[in-house]
């Protein structure tokens, strides 16, 4: 048994040797993904739309066999979009978006130019200037406070909040970076998230025209492709990543999203390559998700309306941010799947592939849960250290490094070899 499990790992590494990481490959698949034609892979501009189109070309070049007529497995969301004006200035400054500033996902539409309102720092912790804060009529006015002090602020906000959004507009200032999300709602006030240091305390006047528009409907579509197994064509190991990123700030600023998540799905595009040669003992299904940023939406519909059983499923591997890797990776339900765990540390320890594999227990933070609360058993797999764009316009492929992505899809690699 030991001599056949030994030809095993050395057959493995042949074939990993044989078979280059292509990253020539990788980084244009990247480029492509986060490119401005894309719109940020969001639902403005039918940017997913695009990258879902490009992914099932890829899909078809590389051999996968479709799971439906045409890869493509639809549903529909509702989400808060931002695809018209983005303008934010001050009797001071103009304010870039993406970089000055961002809005809240809930934000509404509004424009004009109104007088600023400083929010006194006791408001949050005083309850007689709270009171007179309550009885002021803000609805012409721009409120502007430090979102920490809101953040952290332990009454009741009911009211205040009330208070706040009958301004014609909240500047919220940010001390930290600035980081968005999508939503599906919207609460019809104007709300800006601003750079502390770059606004001024001087500023007397703020003028803003802001266009969003909610999407009840929005059709996204999961793609979906196959390779079938040689010995186990009935049992599965599923690759899976999203490809939906942010979309648009305004009509010029757009959410590039290269290690969140054209990294992912790079890496899925990879396997599917590598696997399409050497062919694999369990078939190979490959899911790249839409709808991940606005709450699991693709993988939950895809759960519901499944392909194939879901007990069917040997194992998923859920990549997502795996552009850097100077410090490891992250194993998502490594502490659950504990077996499957020490086997991605045993190949890690005998191949050197990896600073550190860390393990964390379940998390609701990408695709694999709505898998893992179906009792599939499931790894989400991100990489660990270097640079720290997030969420924000600076995740870009310029300057993403793929640190250690060739070690990564190795080891994944290795280890669908000893299921």
């Amino acid at each position: 048994m030991k001599v056949k499990i030994g030809c095993i790992v050395v057959l493995l590494c042949i074939q990993l040797l044989s078979v280059a990481q292509d990253l020539k490959r990788v980084q244009q698949t990247i480029k492509q993904l986060t490119s401005k034609k894309f719109h940020g892979r969001g639902t403005a501009f039918e940017g997913d739309k695009l990258a879902s189109e490009y992914i099932a070309q890829q899909f078809q070049k590389i051999g996968l066999v479709p799971q439906t007529k045409d890869y493509f497995q639809s549903f529909s969301y509702g989400v808060n979009m931002f695809a018209g004006s983005m303008k934010l200035k001050s009797n001071l400054t103009h304010f870039k978006p993406g970089i000055d500033f961002i809005v809240r996902p809930s934000c509404g539409s509004g424009k004009g130019t109104y007088p600023v309102y400083y929010l006194d720092t006791l408001v949050f912790t005083n309850e007689k200037v709270l009171a007179d804060f309550l009885k002021k009529d803000v609805t012409h006015l721009v409120v502007v406070y430090n979102k920490k002090l809101l953040v952290d602020f332990n009454a009741s906000t009911t009211d205040l909040l009330k208070q706040l959004y009958s301004a014609a507009a909240i500047i919220e200032l940010q001390d930290g970076k600035l980081t968005m999300s999508i939503t599906d709602q919207s609460f019809g006030t104007p709300v800006f998230e601003v750079l502390t240091r770059i606004f001024s305390t001087e500023t007397k006047t703020i003028t803003f025209d802001v266009d969003t528009k909610i999407e009840p409907k929005h059709i996204a579509r999961n793609v979906i492709g196959m390779i079938e197994g040689t010995e186990k064509p009935d049992s599965f190991i599923v690759i899976s990543a999203h490809y939906d990123h942010l979309g648009t700030l305004g009509k010029k600023t757009y959410f590039p999203g290269a290690n969140d998540n054209a990294s992912g799905v790079s890496m899925l595009l990879e396997l599917a390559h590598h696997y399409v040669v050497y062919k694999p003992k369990y078939s190979m299904l490959f899911i790249a998700f839409a709808g991940e940023e606005s709450g699991l939406i693709g993988s939950s519909y895809y759960v519901r309306k499944p392909t194939i059983e879901l007990g069917s499923i040997h194992f998923l591997i859920n990549l997502d941010l795996l552009g850097t890797g100077d410090d490891g990776i992250m194993v998502v339900n490594g502490s659950v799947f504990k077996n499957a765990y020490n086997t991605l540390v045993a190949i890690n320890e005998r191949e050197k592939f990896l600073p550190a594999i860390k393990m964390r227990g379940e998390a609701a933070n990408s695709d694999h849960y709505p898998f893992y609360k179906r009792n599939v058993p499931c790894f989400f797999i991100y990489t660990l250290g270097g640079i720290t764009a997030y969420h924000d316009v600076k995740d870009i492929a310029k300057t993403l490094p793929l640190t250690k992505y060739t070690e990564v899809f190795k080891l994944i690699v290795l280890f669908v070899g000893e299921q």
